[in-house]
């Protein structure tokens, strides 16, 4: 599994572009081949920073991601007017359920 966390801080007066360019970044990736989760959070300590969260079965179904014209136009339009940003590749071996299914 190929997997990727981390955040993006946005401009405060650009919230609503922000939280609407999320809602359809998010609904798209869900549906792209491999994606096991994928998933924007408002951070509660810090306003307008927003902590994602995606796993994809490999890093060749990532990279097709990656180059989905509706991801590259989300890099372009809002990726490139962020203020603060870090992320991490995290090497995952496997999953299973804690919940006994």
């Amino acid at each position: 599994m190929h997997a990727l966390s981390g955040y993006l801080e946005f401009p405060p007066d650009q919230r609503d572009i922000t939280l609407a360019a999320l809602r359809e970044v998010c609904a798209r990736s869900r549906q792209d081949p491999g994606c096991i989760d994928y998933w924007w959070a408002e951070d509660v300590e810090h306003p307008d920073r927003f902590r994602f969260f995606e796993c994809w079965e490999t890093v060749e179904h990532f990279e097709a991601h990656q180059a989905q014209p509706y991801e590259t136009a989300f890099m372009e339009e809002h990726v490139s007017r962020i203020t603060g940003a870090d992320a991490h590749i995290l090497d995952i071996d496997g999953r299973r359920s804690v919940m006994g299914g």
